[in-house]
């Protein structure tokens, strides 16, 4: 009998034709030298070379050919011996957060001594299980892909591996600078975990496909894998708010890293330099890198980083007031995103910048639209813990506050206290900012009982985390005031008032602006409660902060007015109402001109100045 055929060899196309990376993985399913691996008809062959099903059609089709694989493993043995090439593919991850590893990260939470760090630890922990086990599964996955159902390529397994192995030096970095936590880490923390980069870029296989490959030769791979750990390194600084230091960290690995010739690891350091230098208070600077960063990225083909990049710049340039520079960067940023294909969350921190961008021109129609799409987008891509989520909400509540809608920021505010309290629980530094938003905004409406429970929640909150001496708890206190003012309970909003300017006088210099609110709340609880003349010094001090807002300082003005009429003073009385009529009026605020008027009106006329009298004759 004639010898069997050779067996025929599947082969790569030709690196000079572009074959899209699910064409590829499709056509090698489909000539597979396994029956039960291939495509059962041609209709689901033409289903998987759809453009529309190439994002999910890979989870289904592992998912299939798992049980393909345990089916025939069982009956004949050969490919259960082929799996277990792939056991240990996710084993590496448990040398980074294990148990142990665990164990160090909440000792050093709880060694801070913080209210909230239990319950960090526990979220930071949560976050940390699931992308370590979404690390191992997409690990798994690949090394089955090509070793066991023959439908990938070793060079596509070695890009998706190089890419995990990536995500893995970003979480060590991550764990070993949480395992040392400080108390500003702690608070830091769950932002830290989740800023860790998705997991979706190494498992796309056309954007694997066309980024810059790694060099041959093996010398120059090792160096830039050793590099690529020490820039995690920086990442972890960064999203830890460690700036000074990384920022040392950074400069000192940019020579090595532009030596490399790697456009995505250089386009990743100058990437952070960039953030490092806007945060340091050199834009002009960040400006510049950034857009090396960018066009390093681009010519690496590293869109997502790109994208990360062009959302920076807009931010940048927002910042200097460069309007028309930061709407192009934005712009463009879009434009890599339709060549993705649409990443959500990445398309949802543009539009919050972009927001940031409308709300800088005052446009907060157009800033309200594109939170609401940033909010649409979050909802369909993260968990309701997710810090993100609380964010952009409470963003929306307060350009709500900026449209005149205060019964629709009143709603979102609340969903964002919501959000907040599933992202970081109810002690984070946070809550107290949404606690004290939503006081303001009910006052505005009236409601001030309601409101009072929030001023004293986010006084409660900034007692227990900032301290019983710290300016912000004193802020706080100046909220507590206004509510119980609000209410006629004068004597209780004094004492708060009395404990804000205690704390305040203690730790701020005498002309230091916040003072005011506090001298401002002593002054006018004074006055309703009948002690006009302890009320003028107080209310003395309130007006001789040249620098507050025009309306802020015509309340004062016109509590001063009254104070020195019911003192007996009654042309300062006039001078002093004169004055906040005339701030009232550049706040743009007719009512409370108006109550200025009424006012005056009830007082006697002014006397005529007497004539002149002749001078007695000698």
């Amino acid at each position: 009998p004639k010898p069997p055929p050779p067996p025929v060899l599947i082969q790569e196309p030709p690196r000079d034709v572009k074959v899209p990376a699910w064409v590829k993985q499709a056509m090698m399913r489909g000539l597979s030298l396994d029956p039960a691996t291939r495509f059962a008809s041609m209709t689901e062959l033409l289903g998987a070379l759809s453009q529309e099903h190439r994002l999910t059609k890979r989870r289904r089709w592992v998912a299939g050919a798992s049980t393909v694989a345990a089916g025939v493993a069982l009956v004949g043995g050969v490919l259960y011996q082929q799996s277990q090439v792939c056991a240990a593919a996710g084993a590496r991850m448990d040398d980074v957060w294990s148990p142990a590893a665990k164990q160090q990260v909440e000792a050093a939470f709880l060694a801070t001594g913080k209210p909230f760090a239990q319950e960090l630890a526990g979220k930071v922990s949560q976050v940390l299980d699931g992308y370590a086990s979404a690390w191992k599964q997409q690990s798994t996955e690949a090394c089955e892909a090509t070793h066991v159902h023959g439908v990938q390529t070793e060079e596509l397994l070695t890009r998706r591996t190089v890419c995990l192995a990536r995500r893995h030096k970003d979480v060590r970095a991550t764990v070993a600078l949480l395992s040392t936590a400080d108390a500003a880490l702690v608070e830091k923390s769950v932002d830290a975990v989740h800023a860790l980069p998705s997991l979706h870029e190494c498992e796309d296989e056309e954007s694997l496909a066309e980024q810059q490959r790694l060099p041959s030769d093996a010398g120059k791979r090792a160096d830039i894998e050793k590099l690529e750990g020490q820039v995690a390194n920086v990442k972890a600084l960064v999203d830890a708010g460690r700036y000074p230091v990384a920022l040392e960290v950074a400069r000192a690995l940019e020579a090595p890293v532009l030596a490399t010739g790697h456009l995505p690891l250089t386009a990743e350091l100058r990437f952070h330099l960039g953030w490092l230098q806007e945060q340091t208070g050199q834009s002009p600077e960040a400006s510049k890198q950034l857009f090396h960063a960018a066009r390093d990225a681009e010519a690496g083909r590293a869109d997502r980083l790109k994208v990360a990049i062009l959302n920076k710049l807009l931010y940048v340039e927002d910042g200097q007031r460069h309007f028309t520079q930061a709407s192009d960067w934005g712009e463009l940023a879009h434009a890599t995103l339709q060549r993705l294909g649409g990443e959500p969350v990445l398309e949802a921190d543009v539009r919050m910048n972009q927001a940031n961008l409308a709300v800088s021109q005052e446009r907060f129609e157009d800033a309200r639209a594109l939170l609401e799409q940033a909010k649409a987008l979050q909802a369909r891509a993260l968990p309701l813990g997710h810090p993100k989520r609380a964010r952009t909400t409470f963003l929306l509540g307060g350009v709500m506050l900026d449209l005149g809608q205060p019964e629709k920021a009143a709603e979102l505010l609340e969903e964002a206290l919501v959000l907040t309290e599933a992202a970081v629980g109810p002690w984070h530094p946070d809550m107290a900012q949404r606690h004290g938003m939503l006081s303001l905004t009910l006052r505005e409406l009236k409601q001030d009982a309601k409101a009072l429970k929030h001023a004293q929640a986010a006084a409660q909150v900034r007692k227990a985390t900032r301290g019983e001496t710290s300016v912000l708890y004193a802020e706080a206190l100046d909220e507590v005031g206004m509510c119980l003012h609000a209410l006629k309970r004068y004597d209780e909003a004094l004492k708060a008032y009395e404990e804000a300017l205690f704390i305040k006088r203690a730790a701020l210099p005498a002309d230091d602006e916040r003072l005011q609110y506090s001298y401002d709340g002593v002054g006018q609880a004074l006055l309703e409660l009948g002690k006009a003349t302890e009320s003028v010094a107080p209310l003395r001090q309130a007006v001789s902060f040249a620098s507050a807002p025009p309306d802020v300082l015509a309340e004062s003005g016109f509590a001063l007015a009254r104070a020195l009429w019911q003192t007996q003073q009654p042309p300062a009385a006039r001078g002093e109402a004169a004055q906040a009529r005339a701030r009232f009026t550049e706040a743009g605020l007719e009512a409370r001109v108006a109550d200025v008027d009424a006012w005056l009106s009830t007082l006697p006329p002014e006397p005529a100045p007497r004539p002149a009298g002749r001078k007695p004759r000698r």
